[in-house]
């Protein structure tokens, strides 16, 4: 796998993550320093968004946008996963008032590796590439954006109407009634 920084390709780390396939649980750092769990089976869907640096125009702004398309969305985990440190994280999530969605650091690349989204070589090495996954409450991928290149910003109308699709969704089974007539 392989994602282009400025024009230049650039190999990715990491196994592949297919739509319709299972998240991997992935170890991320809390703002405040805990050890969390992210991906797998949850209790809601999440939205997993990979940011390479929040100390750029793109992923500052795309951060921005994501928080503000969440905000009310109360049945959605939305995680936004970077790999800059901890102290400029927190600062940031505090200036900019990022409060729809949890900010979290790869601190160890654990995500990066188990998502195919570190970057091997390079000016960006041990960073993410920029990435957008939608898994259901099963634990399943049903959307995966990986943007091709590293400066563009990701389709968030075709992410949010997947997510919406999925929030909006009515789980199937029997009713009362069709149980009791077999």
């Amino acid at each position: 796998m392989h994602i282009t920084v400025h024009g230049t390709r650039t190999p990715l780390l990491g196994k592949e993550i297919k739509v319709g396939g299972e998240a991997p649980a992935a170890r991320i750092t809390k703002l405040d320093g805990t050890q969390n769990v992210i991906g797998m089976i949850a209790p809601t869907t999440q939205l997993l968004i990979a940011i390479p640096s929040l100390k750029t125009e793109v992923c500052s702004l795309g951060a921005k946008k994501f928080n503000e398309r969440v905000k009310e969305m109360k049945i959605l985990t939305t995680i936004m996963v970077t790999t800059d440190d901890l102290e400029f994280v927190k600062e940031y999530a505090e200036k900019e008032g990022i409060d729809g969605a949890e900010l979290v650091v790869d601190t160890n690349r654990n995500f990066a590796k188990k998502y195919g989204l570190l970057i091997s070589e390079g000016k960006l090495k041990d960073r993410l590439a920029r990435a957008v996954y939608v898994i259901d409450r099963e634990g399943l991928v049903v959307y995966k954006e990986l943007v091709p290149e590293i400066v563009d910003e990701v389709d968030y109308d075709a992410c949010f109407e997947v997510v919406e699709q999925l929030l909006n969704e009515k789980k199937t089974g029997h009713s009362h009634e069709a149980w009791m007539s077999v």
